[in-house]
């Protein structure tokens, strides 16, 4: 329903890898350690006209000092709406950090660390998708870190448990999920070829899939490659149109590269 390449004059601006989309309020996180958020300019019927009143602003940490890059503290490669939070999962220094979104610029964590096995996540191969379901739960996906099958390492969560969960690896890699009541969990992938470049997919999930010790399975509904929208793709939201159907946005990570861009997508999401 429409999409943008957004630019910035702000050095800080760029690097986008998590996404949250309520109303015409658009929430991100950056993995140099900043929110960025903006409102949308949605049309009665969901097409996607614009975004204005962008703003950068430090993620902060429990002590309410800005995220240091230095320490590892910084790298937010994930976001989602969990309960009344916002959960980010960060890369290197690994953990979820749940953030309240009354408190905007002044939120601080608390932060999830009791993750079996996440801190032998690969520096930067850590949490990359996580996507809050409305029973409770919270999914959250590695991009490289593998189980003794080779599978790719991920976890469900909730207030009390952390139950093992497995992506099947292949050379497409999980960069973010989405839920919604609606559709289920969406799974956005990415691959990369020195020959061909960004691709990227997305996956309906398997709601029973979606289970401790599961391996997830579903079918992919769409594809982006060999064209001028693709690009690296690290988020993914879905939000309700003005007129009631259901969008799904996607944003890519331009790693501060001239190379590369931030596309943030809009899609009316057709069942049929």
């Amino acid at each position: 329903m429409g999409g943008f390449a957004l630019d910035s004059k702000d050095q800080r601006f760029g690097g986008l890898s998590g996404l949250i989309v309520e109303g015409n309020r658009l929430t991100a996180v950056s993995d140099r350690g900043f929110w960025f958020r903006g409102l949308l300019n949605i049309g009665v019927d969901g097409t996607f006209l614009g975004i204005e009143d962008g703003q950068l602003a430090p993620i902060l940490s429990s002590k309410g000092e800005p995220l240091k890059i230095e320490r590892g503290e910084h790298d937010a490669e994930a976001l989602t709406k969990w309960g009344t939070s916002y959960a980010v999962a960060f890369e290197r220094f690994h953990r979820i950090g749940l953030y309240d979104p009354a408190a905007g610029d002044e939120g601080r964590p608390e932060y999830i660390r009791d993750i079996p096995g996440i801190a032998k996540s690969p520096g930067n191969g850590g949490i990359e998708a996580l996507a809050g379901i409305d029973d409770g739960r919270l999914l959250a996906l590695t991009e490289e870190a593998e189980s003794k099958t080779g599978d790719i390492v991920g976890w469900i969560i909730d207030q009390e448990r952390r139950d093992p969960i497995v992506y099947p690896k292949t050379r497409w890699k999980p960069t973010d999920a989405a839920y919604h009541p609606q559709i289920g969990v969406l799974i956005l992938e990415r691959r990369f070829s020195a020959l061909t470049g960004f691709s990227a997919r997305i996956r309906l999930a398997d709601q029973e899939s979606i289970a401790p010790s599961g391996v997830i399975s579903g079918a992919i509904v769409t594809r982006f490659a060999g064209s001028i929208i693709s690009d690296n793709f690290e988020g993914i939201a879905v939000s309700q149109a003005p007129d009631g159907r259901l969008l799904v946005w996607i944003v890519s990570d331009d790693n501060f590269s001239f190379l590369q861009r931030t596309l943030l997508l809009a899609f009316l999401w057709d069942p049929d």
